[in-house]
């Protein structure tokens, strides 16, 4: 019996403290203030990393979405007055050099030509009735030259008798004013050659009649030839607002014609990332006619000059700009740059947004991001 009660003779043991079951539960947490300190750390590390990366991006990979495609736009406009006839395109179509775009009705020029072409041969007519009456004058010249020498040789004789008492002094007398008459018909003569000479002029085309009417001819053939606007080279009408019937007037805008040819993108990028910059030095564009794709250009130019004075002209004393804040705006010039590839040639549009970097020669490792970001920007372009 006494060995049964064994075990309750056993003392019990205390039960453990919630101080102690906590502590034995939860191991030992890290300090808050050491993982803000790192968190902390880490972003200021980042922020400096990018703000390394920022400064020299911009100086050796200088990027901009300020840019455009660019084109020379040109107004096409008839030379001569007239109502338009005939209208040979449709806005945006492809018009190739010396193509008709549309034409001025021809038919008072037509008549202009006929009217010039009569006078130019009225002119020659004239010129050679003319000639003829010079022709006449030198004949009546020569006719009162040989009377003239007859009469002297007749009065010669006449005078030879006179001296032998052989002719009355009146026979000398008359002798004497008949070789007067001859030497007046001959001074006449001359006087008529000269004044058909004026009057004829130069018996070919350099006759000042025959000038004048070649260059009526000339000028009525060039505004017949005016009535047809033709396309100054390869591109593309556009802006076409008006139908046939409407009257030009000469130098009137009738229709645009944008050139494709010659087509460039103009980014303009601010002053202090022109530094490195040089012709010739490689670029990627992301255009927003072609998002998701990458095109290929060289740089051309760096301009050397922007207007900054919007209220100062000649004469007048300049209008300085009021600029607020710690930082001035940055000024921004443009960059011409050259399509090298030939994938961009249907997306070239005039005043298109553009997306561009420039690979300067210090790139270097910021050619890869430099790289990695225009093709997130060609991504991202298909959403805006």
């Amino acid at each position: 019996m006494s060995e049964r009660q064994a075990p309750n003779d056993a003392k019990p043991e205390a039960p453990a403290s919630p101080s102690e079951t906590s502590a034995e539960a939860t191991p030992p947490a890290e300090p808050e203030g050491k993982l803000v300190r790192n968190t902390s750390l880490s972003l200021l590390l980042l922020c400096t990393l990018i703000f390394v990366w920022y400064l020299g991006a911009e100086r050796y990979t200088p990027n901009t979405d300020n840019a455009r495609v660019r084109a020379y736009v040109l107004p096409l406009a008839s030379q001569v007055a007239g109502r338009i006839d005939e209208i040979r395109v449709v806005n945006n179509q492809v018009v190739e050099q010396g193509e008709v775009v549309l034409r001025i009705e021809q038919e008072r020029y037509q008549l202009a030509v006929r009217k010039a072409e009569a006078d130019l041969a009225l002119a020659g007519q004239e010129v050679g009735a003319g000639t003829a009456n010079v022709a006449s004058a030198q004949a009546r010249l020569i006719e009162a030259v040989t009377n003239l020498n007859n009469i002297k040789a007749d009065v010669a004789r006449v005078l030879a008798v006179a001296e032998e008492g052989y002719v009355s002094q009146t026979d000398v007398d008359r002798a004497r004013a008949s070789l007067s008459n001859a030497q007046a018909g001959v001074d006449k003569a001359q006087a008529d050659l000269e004044v058909a000479k004026q009057q004829a002029g130069i018996d070919d085309e350099r006759n000042p009649k025959v000038q004048r009417a070649l260059t009526a001819l000339g000028q009525a053939r060039l505004d017949l030839e005016n009535t047809e606007v033709r396309a100054p080279r390869l591109g593309l009408v556009s802006n076409l607002r008006y139908d046939v019937g409407y009257y030009a007037n000469p130098g009137q805008p009738l229709v645009t014609f944008i050139s494709t040819r010659d087509v460039w993108v103009e980014a303009y990028l601010r002053e202090n990332n022109l530094e490195h910059i040089a012709p010739g030095d490689p670029v990627e564009m992301v255009l927003d006619a072609a998002p998701g794709r990458v095109m290929k250009g060289e740089v051309v130019s760096v301009s050397y000059g922007v207007q900054f004075e919007t209220g100062s002209a000649v004469g007048s004393l300049p209008d300085p700009v009021t600029t607020t804040g710690w930082l001035r705006d940055p000024e921004r010039f443009p960059v011409l740059i050259r399509f090298t590839d030939e994938d961009s040639k249907g997306f070239r549009r005039e005043g298109g947004q553009a997306d561009i970097i420039i690979y300067t020669d210090q790139a270097w490792l910021l050619r890869g991001i430099g790289w990695a970001w225009i093709r997130l920007l060609s991504l991202i372009s298909y959403v805006y």
